[in-house]
């Protein structure tokens, strides 16, 4: 009965069950792949159908995307789907999301193998749980790769530090197996196993068993993968990677656009990065470097994503100032482990755990609100059993960035037909025509007429068979749906177009030639 309250595992048991909570809500209460997905769920179908032996091109979108991403997520999605009654689909809904959720508790092992500090490992994990970085597009339907590429990532840095701590063949082993993991998982985290191993090296291995071992890890990680990347190589050479890597700018624009706090998650993000400004002064007061490098490189070769990561480290030093304000409101500095939690500790920490909480909740209702709806599908299902297929699509959705626009990425997984519109995949293909053809679709969106439609469609040499217009709700407003609404009306009125479908919220013009 008199025995103290264990604040860590608490702490622990929280970050758990929020964590897990801002994970799924999203899921349940959408009950479709949120976001992304449609071209992975492609190549999973792709995958089965050419009995899991790697295609050498996916069917998605009928414009040879070659099949060179890392298929991990998709080997284990494909089996699930001929293991389980389950389809593709639902497995694209629920796996990101519990993936995702046990890489809360990997963190955690991670962070107290870094700090030697329960307390100090329990609150980060609290704050990486509930931060929107942590999840927001792991447990999308594109999570199937991101999320498990995460999770190898943290196994394979945990096991890391524990190995040039105490080195044994048991962890050298696991972690060139979950080196492998992060690897065959995703282009990211494959980018940033190496970023980590190399770092882990250099701040806790720089001896010569450390050597021998960072030298085995490297060549057993090679030869484990060595399947997927001599195919790879094989066939399509090194331009597809060069291609997909141009895609992260790394451009003193695209650097400083990481120091500007313009969206309202990056002032959401504030009071974690206040807390992890007073763990970067202890840090440097202890003269220890290895988050703050880690934090600063991550950005560094990665701009386009290199915040997901950088917010583990910063998780961990803002997990240390939380604890430094406990013992200056303690009035104890005795150590991480002797800090006592007196009633106003009690109540920084919940109030931060309730805005936390309020701040994941914020983003689950925007990614319910990014995925297909029943009107989408429905259209969707109208098109797949009424139009033959293989025809030239356009869609006017209104979402200037094609590849964060969920129907313009699942139209033509879902209906077999061909999406002029569509991004989703050209990463692999274009090089460096990806740019400028983003923002010729960019501004295909933000045609208001019919003959902006036709232009565009000459300018581009896309002849296109059908073009689909999502008609906005009343309560949205801006230029692009007005834009939407006039390109509507414009085409009712073009002889050239056929209204074949009209709901409340889409209308399909076949255009007669």
């Amino acid at each position: 009965m008199n025995r103290k309250l264990d604040w860590p595992a608490l702490f622990l048991f929280a970050a758990m069950l929020f964590g897990a909570v801002v994970r799924f809500w999203p899921v349940i209460a959408n009950g479709f792949p949120l976001n992304d997905g449609g071209m992975f769920y492609t190549m999973i179908r792709d995958l089965k159908a050419n009995h899991y032996i790697l295609p050498q091109f996916t069917s998605y979108n009928f414009v040879d995307i070659p099949f060179a991403y890392p298929p991990l997520g998709f080997y284990i999605a494909a089996s699930l789907s001929d293991l389980l009654p389950v389809s593709e689909i639902q497995i694209l809904l629920w796996l990101p999301a519990l993936v995702n959720t046990l890489s809360i508790l990997v963190f955690y092992k991670l962070t107290e193998e870094i700090l030697l500090s329960r307390t100090s490992a329990a609150l980060s994990v609290l704050i990486y749980a509930l931060s929107p970085r942590a999840f927001v597009w792991q447990v999308m339907g594109g999570g199937i790769t991101r999320a498990f590429g995460m999770f190898f990532l943290l196994l394979m840095l945990w096991q890391a530090i524990r190995l040039f701590k105490e080195y044994t063949h048991k962890r050298i082993l696991l972690t060139i197996l979950f080196g492998a993991g992060a690897v065959l998982s995703h282009p990211q985290t494959a980018l940033h196993a190496v970023l980590g191993g190399v770092l882990i090296f250099v701040f806790y291995g720089r001896n010569p068993r450390g050597i021998i071992s960072s030298l085995s890890i490297a060549v057993g990680v090679a030869l484990l993968t060595a399947p997927w990347w001599v195919t790879v190589l094989t066939r399509y050479g090194i331009q597809p990677i060069i291609s997909a890597g141009s895609t992260s700018q790394r451009t003193l624009e695209s650097y400083l656009g990481i120091f500007r706090f313009e969206g309202l998650g990056d002032v959401l993000f504030l009071p974690i990065l206040l807390l992890a400004l007073i763990g970067l002064w202890i840090s440097i007061r202890q003269r220890e470097f290895f988050l703050i490098t880690w934090t600063v490189l991550a950005y560094l070769v990665d701009p386009r994503g290199g915040d997901g990561i950088a917010l583990l480290s910063l998780s961990v030093l803002a997990g240390m100032g939380l604890l430094k304000l406990f013992a200056l409101i303690s009035r104890s500095d005795d150590g991480p482990e002797t800090v006592v939690l007196k009633r106003s500790s009690q109540f920084l920490v919940f109030s931060l755990m309730f805005f936390f909480i309020l701040t994941a909740s914020i983003f689950d209702f925007q990614l319910v609100n990014t995925s297909l709806k029943s009107d989408d599908l429905k259209m969707i299902e109208w098109v797949d059993s009424n139009i033959d297929k293989g025809k030239t699509f356009l869609l006017a959705t209104g979402r200037e960035f094609s590849m964060s626009d969920p129907l313009q990425e699942w139209f033509p997984a879902l209906t077999e037909q061909y999406s002029a519109t569509t991004m989703q995949g050209l990463e692999w293909t274009l090089g460096d025509r990806f740019f400028p053809w983003y923002d010729q679709l960019t501004a295909f969106q933000h045609c208001a007429d019919v003959s902006c439609v036709n232009d565009w469609s000459a300018r581009n040499s896309v002849n296109y068979d059908y073009l689909v217009v999502m008609i906005p709700s009343e309560n949205e407003t801006g230029a692009i749906m007005n834009s939407l609404r006039g390109l509507a009306d414009s085409t009712r009125a073009s002889d050239p177009h056929l209204l074949m479908y009209e709901s409340e919220s889409a209308l399909i013009f076949n255009l007669e030639k």
